[in-house]
């Protein structure tokens, strides 16, 4: 189901290119699955393999889910993200609730929600 706050053309665009990515994903995935040595091979097999198969496996993760980064955040950059998601959230709550926001309004929060702050 998509969120509420995500509908119309722009709900349209970041569903299409969700699934063209997901796509992607999946056939990288099942091409790494593919690639894995059976339980029952060798073992120094995999030991050999593993460390080009892992990057394969993090660089698919980065580029289609942007998970897997080595992120190196000091105590006061951790603290900063949890506000900025705090802020999000609250936002995301706001915008669902029965609280009325003008149609302006809420365009602008819809159309600039979790966008990185130097884009705004």
């Amino acid at each position: 189901m998509v969120p509420p706050f995500i509908r119309g053309a722009r709900g349209d665009r970041i569903l299409c290119s969700f699934i063209k990515n997901w796509y992607k994903l999946t056939k990288i995935l099942k091409n790494l699955y593919n690639q894995l040595p059976a339980l029952d091979e060798d073992e120094r097999l995999w030991k050999s393999n593993n460390q080009t198969w892992v990057k394969r496996l993090r660089k698919a993760m980065i580029e289609y889910r942007n998970i897997g980064h080595d992120w190196q955040f000091t105590k006061p950059q951790k603290q900063l993200l949890e506000e900025y998601y705090n802020a999000n959230e609250l936002l995301i709550d706001c915008l669902n609730s029965e609280c009325y926001v003008s149609r302006e309004v809420r365009q602008e929060i819809e159309d600039t929600l979790l966008l990185p702050i130097k884009s705004l």
